[in-house]
């Protein structure tokens, strides 16, 4: 009886860990014994000698699957909280995600979701700063934020990459970052790379009497090093560093968050190649989760992908959007979304870039409001006037928008953004 945890019609309590899973099994297999599996799998496993495990115990926690959809491959598992270490992101993935995606009986396995009770939530860092707190940081309350990468991405010496980044808040970029790629590489060294672009930050402050910020990149081989460099940019004066989230992995990220608890320190996360775990067709956690993760373990911004005007995109971006700041999120079962009371932790601010151009600001506003982090650098770069006109240009996008003006109409008085729209933008 203790390895049947097929239970329809069980209502899970708001102490439980709810999971939504889109399943298929492998030909042949019966769709309910894959998730009776499926279950077991993921907590309190197979066991050959019942005696070896109290039945007491093992029926307090074993899942419960409450809900399958044969037609829509969905099923949904409500597990115990004593199965899982609160604050450990990794611990709890190993288990909802882990060897369950090794077994034969399954063909294809998608994480969609995951609704985190109250405790855990409380024992998980969140966002230090989050929305509110970044815009204290810069002074900045009423409009998007704009952002540059300093670009080319690898391949600068130190002097030049801070040039570039002076340049960029000369022309209005509130935040210039690092490429996810660069670190600590011969030709452009970490620390004086760092101290370079503080000084051309502390200039551009001084000239446009803005506050700016750099978002220096410290993802590093080791724990220890990934520590030394925050102390460092934290020692001279940075309130920004960057981590290359996905591929550092959660219990590093969730020890940086501790660390910057302590120094101050806002986390911008760039979760490059994780479309490896949510695109791939076989086995894959969504998007969607990622990011409810990484707000869990505690960014204070998170790219949150290229806007697209496509209406499957749009809703996929405004649900994100919700996963960033709401306090209250409600089920949407067509978009295979959980209820999540955040219980009051901060929200994330959200950056988008690459396709961005100043004739996208409208549409992104529409979807974000002013809580968006606007990346436009092929704008910039490519501006024919320059680096310092192409942040101007971007910055003149954002202003037309606030001022209800039409871009083209707003150009006939602003050189840089008429040559950005002249010029493809």
């Amino acid at each position: 009886m203790l390895k049947e945890y097929i239970d329809i019609g069980y209502i899970p309590d708001e102490n439980e860990f709810i999971c939504e899973y889109h399943l298929e099994p492998a030909s042949g297999i019966v769709f309910e014994d894959v998730c009776n599996h499926m279950a077991k799998e993921s907590s309190i496993g197979n066991w050959t000698d019942i005696s070896l495990l109290s039945p007491k115990i093992a029926e307090r926690l074993k899942p419960h699957v409450f809900y399958i959809d044969k037609k829509k491959h969905t099923v949904k598992v409500s597990y115990s909280q004593d199965l899982f270490e609160f604050c450990s992101v990794t611990q709890i993935l190993s288990a909802v995600a882990g060897n369950i995606f090794n077994s034969k009986m399954i063909n294809k396995l998608k994480l969609n979701d995951i609704t985190f009770p109250a405790d855990p939530l409380s024992e998980l860092w969140g966002p230090k700063y989050g929305v509110v707190g970044v815009r204290e940081l810069l002074g900045v309350y009423d409009r998007p934020l704009l952002c540059a990468t300093v670009t080319p991405k690898v391949g600068l010496d130190s002097a030049t990459h801070a040039k570039v980044a002076y340049n960029c808040f000369i022309g209005g970029c509130d935040l210039v970052k690092d490429d996810e790629n660069l670190t600590d590489q011969k030709f452009n060294r970490f620390e004086k790379r760092a101290e370079l672009t503080f000084k051309a930050k502390d200039d551009a402050e001084e000239s446009t009497g803005e506050r700016k910020m750099y978002i220096c990149n410290i993802t590093a081989p080791t724990c220890e090093e990934m520590i030394r460099r925050a102390n460092f940019i934290s020692n001279i004066g940075g309130h920004y560093i960057m981590i290359n989230a996905l591929h550092t992995g959660w219990s590093t990220l969730q020890t940086l968050r501790d660390v910057t608890e302590e120094l101050g320190l806002a986390i911008h996360a760039n979760m490059i190649g994780y479309d490896a775990f949510t695109r791939m067709n076989e086995y894959c956690i969504s998007t969607y989760l990622m990011t409810k993760l990484a707000r869990l373990v505690g960014f204070d911004q998170l790219y949150i992908g290229d806007f697209d005007k496509t209406h499957d995109v749009k809703k996929e971006l405004i649900a994100l959007r919700d996963c960033f700041i709401m306090d209250k999120v409600r089920e949407k079962e067509k978009m295979h979304i959980l209820s999540q009371n955040w219980d009051g932790v901060k929200p994330m601010l959200p950056a988008a870039s690459c396709k961005l151009d100043p004739t996208l600001v409208n549409e992104m506003m529409s979807i974000f409001g002013k809580d968006i982090i606007m990346q436009f650098d092929s704008t910039i770069y490519s501006h024919p006037m320059g680096t310092i006109a192409g942040a101007k240009a971007c910055r003149q996008a954002i202003n037309a928008m606030l001022a209800g003006t039409p871009l083209e109409e707003y150009g006939m008085t602003h050189a840089e953004l008429q040559a950005a729209l002249n010029n493809g933008a």
